[in-house]
Order: C-alpha cells, then sequence, then structure tokens
C-alpha cells in the first residue's frame, strides 16, 4: 500500500504526519487479479489468519492454525512459515511485527517500531528452549527490558490484550481490530458478517441512512429498509439471543401510478441485493470510522458498475475524511480502468509450473506509464496473471 513517485489521481493516496513531522503516504485502495486457484484468496485468508492469531491466541497444547506448510514441495513441508507485517500504528508511527511459526510453536518473534525515526526495540522472543514448557521473551531498553513468559504456541503480543495489559504493548494488539476481513463467496461467512452490521445499523441512523441511499442509488427500486428486531431465548434461558428481520419498502402501481407501498422480507430480494446490503453496511462503517477493510470476490453479484463505485468511494476526500483502506480480489477487468486506479494499486497473483504463488504489483513492468490502457494489457496477456487454456478441441483428447 505504499505509492510509488507518481503524482497520478493524487486522490487515490493518503497523506498523514507521522512522528518528527515526517510524512508518510498510502494508497487507499488495492486490486488483486489472477486466474482461479492461483492465490488471490491465500493472500487474504494468511491477513485473516494472522489477525486472528494475534487476537485469538490458541489454548496451551492447541495446534498454530497459521501454520500451513505447502503441500507440494516435500521440503518446505518442514519448514517454518515466516511472517512481517509493516503498519502505521499509535500516533502514526511506523512499526514492523514479525513471527516464524511451525504447527506447534512459535520459534521467533519481534516488534519494533521507529519513535522520531529511530528504530527501537520493543520486544524479542528468547531462542526456543526445547527443553521447557514455558518460553521467554525480553521488552526493550525503553520497557526495562523486562522478561515476559509465554506458552510456545502462543505470541507475546496476544498477552497484551487481557492477559497482561500495557500503556503501549496493548495500542499494538487493538491495531489488529482494524482490519475487517470478509469472504464474499462464503456463505456462513456472509451470514456472520450480515447478523453483525445490522446489529450496527439498527443502531446507527445516520448509517442506515447512508445504507438505504446506496441501495437506492443502485436502482433496487427499494426505497428505504426497515430492521426489526426479535429475541430468541437461549437453550439455557439465562440469556437474550438477538435477532434481526429485514424488511424493504417497495412502492406499489396501479394503472401506472403510484397508490402504495409494502414490505418485502429481505430473504425475498435478488442474492446481489442482499450482498449489496450486507458488503454496502461494512464499507460505509469503515468510512466512516477508519480502519482495513479486505474483501475476497468483491465483485460476486454485484454489477461491475457498483464496484467502481465502492472504489471511488474509497478514493474520494469527502466521503473516506479518515482514510480508510480497501484492499480487495476481483474478476471484474472493468475495473483496471487508467482514469480509476494508478499502477501501484494493482497487484496480480500467477502460479508457476511447481504450484507455487508469487504476488506482484503492474509498477513492476518497467516502461508502463499510467495513461496505459490497462484493461487491454492485462486480456492480452502482457501482465501474466491470465489461466493458460488450450484448444476447447483439445478437452476430451
Amino acid at each position: 500500500m505504499i505509492p510509488n513517485s507518481s503524482e497520478s489521481k493524487f486522490r487515490n493516496i493518503a497523506k498523514v504526519q507521522g512522528s518528527n513531522e515526517k510524512e508518510y503516504k498510502f494508497l487507499k485502495t488495492a486490486l488483486i487479479y489472477g486466474p482461479n486457484a492461483s492465490g488471490k484468496s491465500t493472500v487474504i485468508r494468511a491477513i485473516f489468519e494472522i489477525t486472528d492469531y494475534i487476537l485469538e491466541k490458541p489454548k496451551v497444547g492447541d495446534l498454530i492454525q497459521l501454520s500451513t506448510p505447502f503441500e507440494f514441495d516435500v521440503d518446505s513441508k518442514n519448514k517454518s512459515s515466516n511472517y512481517e507485517i509493516e503498519f502505521l500504528g499509535p500516533k502514526n508511527i511506523k512499526y514492523i511485527y514479525s513471527f516464524s511459526i511451525t504447527i506447534n510453536k512459535v520459534i521467533r518473534e519481534k516488534l519494533i517500531y521507529f519513535p522520531n525515526n529511530r528504530k527501537t526495540k520493543l520486544f524479542e522472543r528468547l531462542p526456543f528452549d526445547p527443553s521447557q514448557l514455558i518460553q521467554k521473551g525480553k521488552l526493550g531498553d525503553s520497557l526495562a527490558n523486562k522478561e515476559i513468559s509465554v506458552f510456545p504456541n502462543q505470541l507475546i503480543l496476544s498477552k497484551f490484550g487481557d492477559d497482561e495489559p500495557h500503556e503501549h504493548l496493548t495500542k499494538i494488539y487493538l491495531y489488529f481490530k482494524n482490519y475487517i476481513i470478509v469472504n464474499a463467496v462464503n456463505q456462513s461467512n456472509i451470514e456472520y458478517i450480515q447478523k453483525e452490521i445490522t446489529k450496527k445499523i439498527a443502531d446507527n441512523r445516520n448509517l442506515k441512512e447512508q445504507v438505504d441511499k446506496l441501495i437506492h442509488f443502485a436502482d433496487t427500486k427499494i426505497i428505504s429498509t426497515q430492521i426489526l428486531q426479535e429475541v430468541k431465548p437461549e437453550l439455557s434461558g439465562s440469556k437474550q439471543n438477538f435477532d434481526f428481520n429485514i424488511l424493504a419498502q417497495h412502492d406499489v402501481f396501479k394503472n401506472g401510478k403510484k397508490t402504495a407501498t409494502t414490505s418485502l422480507s429481505f430473504k425475498q430480494e435478488s442474492t446481489g441485493t442482499q450482498i449489496l446490503f450486507t458488503l454496502g453496511g461494512v464499507i460505509l462503517d469503515t468510512l466512516q470510522n477508519g480502519g482495513i477493510l479486505i474483501i475476497d470476490e468483491l465483485d460476486t453479484s454485484l454489477h461491475p458498475f457498483l464496484t467502481k463505485l465502492i472504489v471511488m468511494l474509497f478514493h474520494s476526500p469527502k466521503i473516506n475524511p479518515k482514510q480508510a483502506q480497501l484492499i480487495f480480489s476481483s474478476h471484474d477487468v472493468t475495473l483496471l480502468d487508467k482514469d480509476l486506479v494508478r499502477r501501484d494499486q494493482v497487484w496480480i497473483t500467477e502460479k508457476n509450473e511447481k504450484g507455487i504463488s508469487d504476488l506482484y504489483s503492474l509498477q513492476d513492468f518497467e516502461g508502463l506509464r499510467e495513461d496505459t490502457a490497462f484493461e487491454k494489457w492485462y486480456l492480452s496477456g502482457k501482465f501474466g496473471g491470465l489461466p493458460k487454456l488450450k484448444s476447447i478441441d483439445s478437452i476430451f483428447d
């Protein structure tokens, strides 16, 4: 999400003041393309698993779900998985967090930051000791070199959530709650997200008005929505579980003239409209509050005009004043519009003959200008990232 030096489409770039008056620039959106099974979803899943591992630490003795060795190479199946994420944290200070894991233990972990542009260690895990159940880490000099105890399969950073509140490190832990990750093709994930965002919409009048405007703007013929809260008792009888019934208001006509309105259950609306309500709510909530929204297959059941509109919302300084970021995968090549995105916003995944995925950006191509017809070049195969299909006559040979 770091832009190159081009001044093209300046609205696509956010600028913030960091420590010691240092200015940071970052892209508001990024698009990931590639054929099926090329690794697009793996990139997004990695970010989800990292945040989930930090925020929901495994129990003692549990396997580490984030550790997924590459199954198609014998040597790599026994190697550790290595992760590093660079981000702007509290007060727009740059942080770098990294760790290495196997299926049952953390081998390495380190968090550094750059206050006043000087590299400073916040903590580092000590070398793994196979003879001990409890592993050790040590805070940096600025934190009095305090020793930290942690189980082999848990991260030090996770301890600063509930276990060991800390004025500075707990803020870094909470930073990872800024990530909202949606799998638009996973029905159970969409249902969970819909329930969560519906509650937010029901509790936030301004958000509801914006969602209604977006749905109406999309030419769904829906005037507005109504959210009815239903209470369902838990099996134990001691708690209440809230569910929501969403209704869509439609005009009713007689002899071509509007005579009344009627309500239709959202379950009877098209799949695209239901997806638009869910994703639209999440998108508008992110634009209101800031954060990082990551969506796998954004264009699922949405018209290309709507996906382009969503990208434009994030680029708008007026609609996105808190400079939220959107990262998503897509097959919608109409978004490769030279007037909509910069070359450093477009990423491509491609697998080689050994099944190994590579992720690269259009800015890696020398001589590619910002006014190049990205869509035409991509479809012609100049950027790679296209299915390698043979003649149709050879399918059943």
